[in-house]
């Protein structure tokens, strides 16, 4: 049998892998490459893939395989059984990716790597060592060697307190100081990745910011507001959160950039394109990538996100607030923004998803269903 083009994501049982391998199986490699013009503003357009309710039509036959990537033990979360039965998903261990893909007959058309230990609490730095930077140099030594597009997912915990800025651009990375190990993992590689010779064709990464959204649940404690306010919200009338830790913010006006996990979906599937069409802006002439920060530009307050989750409930707002654990006091970000120049010279336009109407539609269609 013909090999059909393939992607590979890793964290595909994850919180963002999931939802980008859902999008992966309605992608069109044709509509992908067709697109002409960069800086034109043409923007990718994706079909809705229907996955839940069986009167809705079937959704169009994708021209892509997904290899979904995770950890054995990520096999029991909801995540995983969502596209389980699926003949176009291969099932792959990441223990097992390396040597799946040098037995392959051809290499796959692109890696999105979203596949990491994303806990801000953890204190092993074998854990990041392994996951976050040992796997993800990996990937891209693959990627270089077999000319490979490659999208990883950084994140904006590089940026640590925000005092040195949110400028992605490659000559700014050395002179941030993360406040945590998972920010510090996450760094390392970006560190790593600029100093390499040897690099994929076109390589992206994506420095998310605050996201939020559906099949976040098995994050536990490291699941959004969104998700735990709704649980609090329908359970005892009230949100909790934190009190401010400096005199700066009062408590609760904290602020942060919250972006909607569809839109993450939206930027990653334009930069794929750009990869696969071999398109390079001027923002790439001296190399072949580049990170690329993922927020809405826009700061909001976690007061503004509870007041968000109440209004999407149709409840009353009552909020209290509590002291901040030990554990996170030393390490909390105030303070974060999206500086999106690098993502708009990419030829990105559309708008991103207000919080509001973000959080009404995570709740209402999802949280309220049970989903």
């Amino acid at each position: 049998m013909e090999q059909r083009p393939y992607v590979v994501v890793t964290g595909a049982h994850g919180f963002i892998g999931n939802h980008i391998l859902e999008r992966m199986l309605t992608a069109d490699l044709e509509e992908l490459t067709a697109q002409q013009g960069f800086g034109s503003g043409a923007q990718v357009h994706f079909r809705t893939a229907q996955v839940r309710f069986s009167q809705q039509s079937s959704p169009p036959v994708s021209t892509f395989d997904v290899w979904a990537v995770d950890l054995p033990e990520s096999s029991v979360r909801s995540t995983a059984h969502r596209f389980a039965q699926s003949s176009r998903v291969r099932i792959v261990f990441l223990k097992d990716l390396l040597a799946a893909l040098n037995s392959a007959a051809v290499p796959p058309v692109a890696i999105i790597h979203n596949g990491a230990c994303s806990s801000t609490v953890e204190r092993n730095p074998a854990v990041f060592a392994e996951l976050n930077v040992g796997s993800s140099q990996d990937l891209w030594n693959y990627c270089a060697q077999h000319n490979v597009p490659f999208i990883y997912a950084s994140s904006a915990a590089v940026y640590g307190d925000g005092s040195k800025g949110f400028a992605d651009l490659p000559e700014h990375t050395a002179r941030f100081a993360p406040l945590n190990l998972y920010g510090k993992s996450k760094l390392d590689f970006d560190l790593w990745a600029v100093e390499q010779k040897n690099a994929p064709p076109a390589w992206f990464g994506l420095r998310y910011f605050n996201v939020y959204g559906p099949f976040e649940a098995h994050k536990a404690g490291q699941a959004s507001l969104v998700y735990h306010g709704y649980q609090q919200a329908t359970r005892t009338g009230c949100i909790k959160l934190f009190k401010s830790n400096t005199a700066q913010y009062t408590d609760g006006n904290q602020v942060r950039d919250f972006v909607y996990v569809k839109d993450i979906v939206k930027v990653t599937m334009h930069l794929l394109g750009l990869a696969l069409r071999k398109e390079k802006p001027a923002l790439l002439a001296n190399g072949s990538g580049c990170f690329v920060n993922i927020g809405c530009g826009q700061t909001r307050s976690w007061n503004d996100l509870a007041a968000s989750v109440f209004s999407a409930l149709s409840l009353p707002a009552r909020i209290e607030y509590i002291s901040m654990p030990e554990n996170i006091a030393g390490q909390y970000q105030n303070y974060t923004c999206a500086d999106l120049s690098t993502l708009r010279a990419l030829g990105y336009t559309l708008p991103f998803t207000s919080l509001e109407e973000g959080v009404r539609e995570y709740v209402q269609r999802y949280l309220m269903r049970g989903l």
